[in-house]
């Protein structure tokens, strides 16, 4: 009688569970982090580009809470930073930006990202982070 009888059984257990488990959980969270990426990087974007247009940092920050909104995610997992300023929640009022002609409106957007979500709740997270600049036109008439 042969004594390692039994150890394939305890070899694949170790293997699906110190192998594959772990890399199925980082292949499934990699498409929440990814869709976040894209989100904080468009929302940068579009936030000074409202900025610019508007020549008001408010404009900005009403773009990223509405783009947010409609990605589902929650506005306290939400931060902007405006200039090299800080990110901060959506209406921290850091919003201080030179509008005057020829600046660049740098926004950045910082999204929490949960690793991967459960049934009894969202299981580690990292913070995504995206950053845009805009320049104001050179030949804008400014009040």
């Amino acid at each position: 009688m042969r004594a390692d009888r039994g150890h394939a059984a305890v070899e694949f257990g170790l293997a699906v569970g110190l192998l594959l488990i772990p890399a199925a959980l980082a292949v499934v969270s990699f498409g929440p982090w990814s869709e976040a990426r894209v989100f904080t990087e468009s929302a940068a974007a579009e936030a000074s580009r409202a900025a610019v247009i508007s020549l008001d940092a408010v404009s900005g920050e009403a773009v990223v809470s509405e783009m947010a909104s409609n990605h589902g995610y929650d506005s306290s997992n939400v931060r902007l930073g405006w200039c090299g300023a800080d990110p901060v929640p959506i209406g921290g009022g850091n919003g201080l930006c030179p509008m005057g002609r020829g600046t660049d409106v740098e926004v950045q957007v910082m999204v929490f990202t949960p690793m991967f979500s459960t049934p009894w709740g969202a299981v580690g997270g990292v913070w995504v982070s995206g950053a845009h600049a805009e320049p104001v036109d050179l030949y804008r008439s400014i009040p």
